[in-house]
């Protein structure tokens, strides 16, 4: 049985946007903390499922549904590109989707069920950056930053590619000598560099790589120019951050830095075997096989400890109620 109302939501204008907004069932005429939840890159749904029944992870279906029934509102929306967005996510830059991010946070401020002083911005992978860009503008009251955080864009790649690379050195038998031998790190990074050297200088939103690849020029060049650091540093409310020590997407090492940046309070934890997702991964941490594994991961079971950890946090700063 459900312990929450939930609602379908409209918010108008040049890029509307779509989502779901889920409310305690005991207590409609009353106020209560809010959650807007930020999503990760590409065109993710507001359940945090892909395209076309691809990767159904419906992980923050999962994080409202939770979340809403320890006593706070919760607004999940579809991404550009995603569910009912009518937008195009490849000519997005990174502020047209920190700009829809604070649309969602206004809604909750107006909204007659929400607490005005609590609304906490979660943002999982890419919304870990875009929730905190959204900090520096918004007077929120917290900001949880899921499998994420800190870091911006070009460092996470640049570790995911490292770990790539080692993979493939790595690699066993005679398959395994050969990558050894064609595999050089030092010219790759310089091709990827060249890449995005080309989309920087075309000053168009959209750069057709090798004449026909479309990448997203305007979302890269706008990302690898932002740095969390400084809008973190500003940072005078609670702070969360986690990951999981399967996650090859992200560096664990620079949650380190979090304390030293941020004003307010803050907390990170590193979960033993969980992924990207807040998952249970026995497996070992291997970006080669990401693929593989995310063909089975919406049958594993949540990460008890990683949501426990989330949970305790959002009751013990925000009460779960007002």
């Amino acid at each position: 049985m459900k312990h929450f109302i939930e609602e379908e939501i409209h918010i108008e204008g040049e890029h509307p946007i779509y989502g779901t907004l889920t409310i305690p069932a005991s207590g409609t005429d009353r106020l209560w903390p809010a959650v807007l939840i930020i999503a990760g890159s590409g065109p993710i749904d507001r359940n945090g499922n892909g395209p076309k029944g691809k990767f159904q992870f419906n992980l923050y279906r999962e994080l409202a549904e939770r979340m809403t029934e320890l006593g706070f509102v919760v607004l999940r929306y579809d991404k550009r590109g995603s569910g009912k967005s009518p937008s195009e996510l490849v000519s997005a830059g990174m502020w047209d989707l920190v700009d829809d991010a604070e649309r969602g946070y206004l809604f909750l401020k107006n909204h007659p069920n929400v607490d005005t002083d609590q609304i906490i911005v979660l943002g999982h992978s890419e919304g870990t950056i875009l929730g905190t860009a959204l900090s520096a503008r918004q007077d929120i009251q917290g900001l949880m930053l899921i499998s994420g955080g800190v870091a911006n864009l070009d460092e996470y790649l640049r570790h995911q590619r490292k770990l790539a690379y080692a993979e493939l050195k790595n690699g066993r038998g005679f398959k395994g000598a050969l990558l050894k031998l064609l595999v050089n790190e030092e010219r790759e990074e310089k091709k990827a560099n060249k890449l995005m050297e080309k989309m920087f200088k075309s000053g168009k939103d959209v750069y057709r790589a090798y004449f026909f690849i479309k990448q997203p020029a305007k979302w890269f060049k706008e990302h690898y120019a932002y740095d969390p650091r400084p809008d973190l540093q500003k940072a005078d409310f609670p702070v969360f951050a986690i990951h999981g020590d399967k996650d090859p997407h992200v560096d664990t090492e620079i949650l380190k830095e979090l304390p030293e940046l941020v004003k307010g309070n803050s907390e990170f934890h590193i979960i033993h075997n969980m992924d990207h997702g807040l998952r249970v991964q026995q497996e070992e941490k291997e970006i080669l096989k990401l693929k593989k594994l995310y063909k089975n991961v919406s049958s594993r079971p949540f990460h008890q400890e990683g949501f426990e950890v989330l949970s305790n946090w959002l009751v013990s700063h925000y009460k779960g109620g007002s």
